[in-house]
């Protein structure tokens, strides 16, 4: 993607709700939606526990914004969070949204943002509330992306892939959508479709590192490889002879 093409993007962190391991893969997968101007964390970072987020706030130039806890069950920087994303939203000079936390508190934000037309981007644990994950244009799991410190303990949730027959049915609906001859669809658009149907889908969470991989292991499915448009995918039919160039 260009920098002409490349929107602005605001990170915002609730670090009180993630862990500082995620930090370097979170930004590497940020990076392919634009340029994050801003980059905030949120949290009280007076306790022992705020040393990781430190090196991760040097690495990656995040400012932190500190709020003092005012008590249990107090939620000082979440509050301080919507008001930065209000903020950022009146302003007009963002072009995306990063919301990285799995808390509930966020999804009246989440759905905001979502009717003031601003892409928002979710990333949060295998916990994380079905309205939160679907009011974001993408949601995705941080269990997904790889952790490289010690995990959290809700971290094993996540770690038996989802079963095929799932996405076979998943797939079996984006390529109905996306089909435009002969039952073929391009795979771009298929996973254009399958992330409208469900913003948290990933390939990843099946076991698999693509969606061309997770298409082929539930043999479902023809492949047409195509230097032109790209791989192209339908459902399989019986007696279907396929070109030279088809991977069934």
């Amino acid at each position: 993607m260009s920098d002409r093409q490349s929107p602005n993007v605001a990170v915002l962190i609730d670090t009180e709700n993630v862990s500082a391991g995620y930090a370097d893969r979170l930004f590497d997968q940020i990076a392919s939606i634009g340029c994050a101007t801003v980059r905030r964390g949120y949290g009280d970072f007076t306790g022992l526990w705020s040393a990781a987020w430190a090196k991760a706030f040097e690495r990656h130039a995040i400012t932190p914004r500190q709020q003092f806890s005012a008590g249990r069950g107090k939620n000082s920087a979440d509050i301080a969070l919507v008001i930065d994303a209000m903020d950022l939203l009146n302003q007009g000079a963002i072009g995306a949204i990063c919301l990285v936390s799995g808390d509930s508190d966020f999804t009246p934000l989440a759905l905001r943002i979502r009717e003031q037309g601003v892409p928002l981007y979710g990333y949060g644990n295998a916990k994380s509330p079905e309205r939160l994950r679907n009011a974001c244009k993408k949601f995705t799991y941080l269990e997904n992306m790889g952790f490289r410190s010690q995990p959290l303990p809700w971290r094993s949730s996540l770690t038996s892939p989802r079963p095929l027959q799932e996405a076979a049915s998943l797939l079996r609906r984006a390529i109905a959508h996306a089909a435009i001859r002969d039952g073929w669809a391009l795979i771009g658009e298929v996973e254009l479709q399958l992330v409208r149907m469900g913003p948290d889908f990933d390939p990843r969470g099946y076991g698999v590192d693509s969606l061309l991989e997770l298409v082929r292991r539930t043999r479902k499915f023809d492949v047409d490889l195509r230097d032109d448009t790209g791989p192209r995918l339908r459902l399989k039919r019986k007696a279907s002879k396929q070109s030279g160039s088809a991977d069934n």
